[in-house]
């Protein structure tokens, strides 16, 4: 991810506190390795009060072609929603397939 953690920790707090039932985290430029990304969820997890409270879902590019893997690292890490296509259309190359992630 490009965002400072620390940052990011708050901010989704806040959204938690405001009332959101779901974060949504993306991989924007498709460009993060899947234990990367992985990481970046378990730590949302782990740093974000409330977290335990909320549905946290992932929505990652295919730019590099690691939506897949990216989307099932998420999982792995905590995530219990994707955000994937039919076929992997979707703005430029596409998200996560439903038929490879599901």
């Amino acid at each position: 991810g490009r965002s400072d953690p620390t940052f990011l920790y708050r901010i989704l707090e806040a959204v938690i506190k405001a009332g959101a039932t779901t974060l949504n985290i993306p991989d924007t430029t498709g460009w993060c390795m899947p234990p990367e990304f992985g990481n970046l969820i378990a730590d949302i997890k782990a740093n974000t009060a409330g977290a335990e409270n909320v549905i946290i879902s992932v929505h990652c590019q295919n730019d590099l072609g690691l939506s897949t893997a990216n989307s099932l690292a998420g999982v792995h890490a905590g995530a219990r929603q994707v955000e994937c296509t039919i076929n992997g259309i979707g703005e430029r190359a596409g998200n996560g397939s439903l038929e490879e992630v599901v």
